[in-house]
């Protein structure tokens, strides 16, 4: 089984651990059911993705569990980018809106 860790801001957060390209374990530290199930929601969006679970080990280990399968057109890794930018994307209209509403 491959591990590979992907660098962030601030040190490795997010360790994958996959046999596939469609499918991968994605380990994020210091995170909780916020991301977790925002990703679940956009990630079942896109019709790429065949599955998507999120889990909390347990609640005082700081650690989330994501898996992705997708339908072999992406790989899981892709998936997951396109998820967060998704999850970004959407965070900006929330706050376009909201200022528009303020100003």
């Amino acid at each position: 089984m491959a591990s590979v860790n992907i660098p962030v801001l601030g040190g490795n957060k997010i360790e994958v651990v996959s046999e596939r390209r469609d499918c991968a374990t994605f380990i994020m530290t210091e995170e909780d059911h916020t991301i977790g199930n925002s990703l679940h929601y956009v990630l079942m969006k896109n019709p790429k993705v065949d599955f998507s679970g999120y889990s909390i080990p347990h609640p005082s280990d700081n650690k989330l569990n994501l898996r992705i399968q997708t339908k072999g057109e992406t790989s899981a890794q892709d998936a997951i980018l396109t998820g967060l930018n998704d999850i970004k994307d959407i965070g900006k209209h929330i706050l376009e809106t909201f200022n528009d509403a303020v100003n």
